[in-house]
């Protein structure tokens, strides 16, 4: 499964794409506040999640899906930053 958040300080609209996207798809939404890539990382592996997805904007609005796979262990990287289509919320 995967955990959705956003990037840090990201604007409302940014915070309700995130977690209309993890509703969607059945997932888990993360408010991020001043948690760093490791910690999400240690949180997804508690919440038993491989993969976490994180919406980042451009000019306050949502422009990139960066995702990062979680391993077993902890172990995390980065796996692409492809643009965000424009959906309506």
């Amino acid at each position: 499964m995967a955990m959705f958040t956003t990037s840090r300080y990201a604007s409302a609209e940014t915070r309700r794409m995130a977690m209309a996207l993890a509703r969607d798809q059945g997932s888990v939404y993360v408010a991020r506040g001043k948690r760093t890539v490791v910690q999400l990382a240690s949180l997804a592996r508690r919440l038993g999640e491989d993969i976490i997805h994180v919406i980042e904007e451009k000019a306050g609005k949502p422009h990139l899906l960066a995702t990062i796979s979680v391993s077993a262990n902890g172990a995390w990287k980065w796996e692409g930053k492809p643009e965000i289509l424009e959906k309506k919320i």
